[in-house]
């Protein structure tokens, strides 16, 4: 069973090589659903590696759902596996069907804010171990002119009379932000829109998204003691935000490319510009926070920027933290006069700018490696790979998570959107947010915090996501979510 033929030659792991011949084979319908797979120590002796070899190879086909464990009896060919499915749950309503038991103890529903591994293959332990074989020590070596990543970020908006300034972590892009947006500046948020990656970019003074318990109330969001007046909140379909501006004064309209319903950059082409050119009539900027970049190019973004009121906008690229959890790295483009004032847009540009910065070169011996790494991925096709597997698997765990819910948590619908990571179900009856997500917490239970989407305190609306979970967990996390469910408003 498998004709394995491993290359010892030190180009690729051995556990990638026995992973992906037994993926071939499988994929291409060799053995028939439930059969057993060799055992990790009769496969280890029949390819002279270790068993730990085996076991790593086993886990990555378990996590692409190829193979399952039953406990005590070793590991099988997964059912769905021989189907030649063209449709995007056949798979997932075998799977299921099946019973599994979650993985681990905890069920964690909280999605990117874990920032735990979103994806087994590709994954940047994987490959950095390829990496680290090839190179060595020259991981750490400086960035060569031609680095992959460098040249996506100067090929970015190239076109643009705009500066384009390159942060490497939380702390730097808050140092920017903070140099074109002060706290008393009267900022609008619209529902649904995942504003958690503005959470993080205001002044400590302001004390604002820090506060995990702020609450929207009105569409005023407070911190839960003092409103924060300069903080609104509104509806994202065209009509209500259109009137809302008309019958308000902003400095600035945040928005993210994430949302739990339709929001503002599904709008038609048509409707964005009358956006910018009402923004560019009463004077405010939209700020737009761009985390998949990476996965699309956005065509309307990049018409809009290129138009007579591209200087309405100021962009955020996010691009790597939601490809790599954790890895917050990325552009700010935007005009010269957005800063608060001269002084301090001379120096941020100074410190920031893409260009100098890659002119000099100065990175340190950890940035190298990132770079280097990423660098790799690229030229090497994995990025491209990743982000193909990411969108596949995400897109099927959220279809296995509604056809559960439908199944197992009975007076509670699931809203289909466009989000990749994240779900939105409308409970039988409004709960407290806050209380419980603490109440599930202590059933092991992690869900993402309300907060971030601007959600009210008290709403019908639960957002979750299965981006951390396997498929073959989801079903249990949502028995299981559905069981805390019923107790807590018991």
């Amino acid at each position: 069973m498998f004709d394995i033929d491993l290359k010892r030659d030190g180009e690729e792991n051995l556990y990638t090589q026995i992973y992906e011949a037994i993926r071939a084979e499988i994929l291409a319908d060799k053995y028939t659903p439930d059969t057993k797979m060799p055992s990790i120590r009769r496969l280890a002796s029949r390819l002279s590696v270790n068993a730990e070899t085996v076991v790593k190879a086993y886990d990555l086909l378990a996590a692409e759902n190829l193979i399952y464990k039953k406990e005590g009896s070793g590991s099988y060919i997964a059912p769905a596996a021989a189907l030649k499915s063209n449709g995007d749950d056949q798979r997932l309503r075998i799977l299921s069907s099946k019973n599994f038991s979650a993985p681990t103890k905890v069920i964690d529903f909280s999605g990117a804010e874990s920032e735990k591994e979103f994806l087994e293959e590709y994954s940047w332990d994987l490959i950095f171990d390829r990496f680290y074989s090839n190179l060595q020590g020259n991981v750490f070596a400086e960035c060569h002119p031609d680095n992959a990543y460098f040249k996506l970020l100067q090929d970015q908006y190239s076109d643009l009379n705009k500066k384009k300034l390159f942060y490497s972590s939380q702390m730097e892009l808050k140092e920017i932000f903070n140099s074109v947006i002060t706290n008393e500046a009267e900022l609008l948020f619209t529902s649904g829109n995942n504003i958690s990656g503005f959470n993080t970019l205001f002044d400590s003074e302001g004390e604002i998204f820090s506060n995990s318990d702020f609450q929207v109330e009105s569409n005023q969001i407070s911190s839960g003691q003092d409103s924060k007046s300069n903080f609104h909140l509104s509806p994202a379909d065209y009509d209500s935000l259109m009137d809302y501006l008309e019958e308000n004064t902003i400095d600035y309209l945040l928005v993210s490319d994430e949302s739990t319903a339709a929001g503002i950059l599904d709008w038609s082409l048509s409707k964005l510009k009358s956006l910018l050119e009402l923004a560019q009539m009463l004077k405010f900027k939209l700020i737009i926070l761009e985390l998949f970049g990476l996965y699309s190019e956005n065509p309307k973004l990049k018409e809009l920027l290129n138009s007579k009121f591209g200087d309405q906008i100021i962009l955020i690229q996010a691009l790597t933290e939601r490809i790599f959890p954790g890895l917050k790295t990325g552009l700010i483009v935007l005009d010269e006069s957005d800063f608060l004032n001269e002084k301090s847009g001379k120096k941020i540009i100074n410190n920031y700018s893409l260009n100098k910065i890659l002119t000099e070169n100065k990175f340190s011996a950890g940035d190298n490696l990132v770079y280097n790494l990423i660098d790799y991925y690229f030229k090497n096709d994995y990025l491209s790979k990743r982000v193909k597997f990411l969108k596949q698997r995400l897109k099927n765990k959220k279809l296995l998570l509604i056809e559960n819910v439908k199944e197992h948590f009975q007076g509670v619908q699931a809203v289909e959107n466009n989000s990749l990571f994240y779900l939105k179900l409308v409970l039988n009856q409004p709960i407290n947010q806050h209380d419980f997500k603490v109440f599930a917490e202590k059933n092991s239970i992690l869900l993402p915090d309300y907060s971030n989407f601007a959600a009210a305190a008290e709403s019908s609306e639960l957002i979750i996501s299965p981006v951390t979970l396997t498929q073959f967990s989801i079903k249990q996390g949502v028995m299981s979510l559905a069981k805390v469910y019923w107790q807590f408003i018991s």
